[in-house]
């Protein structure tokens, strides 16, 4: 299984207030240099879209956007804020041969059990154009954890994500760090990955 169903449960219960709570007041630096790397018309993934900010930005952009999330309270706070596309369907939903120039998972992949991972950024690499870009924004570590929401998480280090990426025929391309703070109010490590499928 792809999902988890206490963390699904969680973003049901309280999508309203979540998405309000973490949607940026301007589009991200890490966002605007993601486009840069598109076509100036491109098919993106909003993998994991959550309340559809990013999908958001995306459309203004120009660009042809799926958002696909687990929580269908999710997707509604999603088509409030304009977004044309949206689909209900954990990981394992990711079904499609060379569709995307690009695939946006902004902290959704570490919501995944880790055994699933592997096959989740194979059909991450099956879903992307050749030479298409992924972004993964994931909790840096190395522990799988519940938090006091019940949600899980497995974080990834570096390293680690740089091997199973490799493994899917996906190179990184650049990486940042910074630190932010969870809806919980616990301190987080973030990790920002841009990375390309090979041509």
């Amino acid at each position: 299984m792809s999902k988890d169903n206490e963390t699904v449960a969680f973003y049901d219960r309280e999508a309203k207030t979540y998405a309000a709570d973490v949607a940026p007041k301007a589009v991200p630096d890490i966002l605007l240099s993601f486009a840069t790397r598109l076509p100036a018309v491109s098919s993106v993934l909003d993998l994991g879209c959550g309340g559809g900010w990013a999908s958001v930005a995306f459309q203004d952009m120009g660009h042809d956007v799926i958002a696909m999330d687990g929580s269908e309270s999710m997707l509604a706070e999603a088509r409030k804020l304009g977004v044309r596309n949206t689909l209900l369907d954990d990981f394992s939903g990711i079904d499609w041969r060379g569709e995307f120039d690009g695939i946006w998972a902004s902290f959704s992949l570490q919501h995944a059990p880790r055994e699933t991972m592997p096959g989740t950024l194979g059909k991450i690499a099956d879903a992307l154009k050749p030479g298409g870009w992924l972004y993964i924004g994931i909790h840096e570590g190395d522990e799988t954890v519940r938090d006091p929401l019940a949600r899980l998480y497995c974080h990834y280090t570096q390293v680690e994500l740089q091997g199973l990426l490799a493994s899917a025929g996906i190179e990184i391309r650049a990486v940042t760090h910074d630190k932010s703070t969870g809806y919980d109010g616990r301190p987080i490590d973030c990790m920002h990955i841009e990375a390309q499928k090979h041509g």
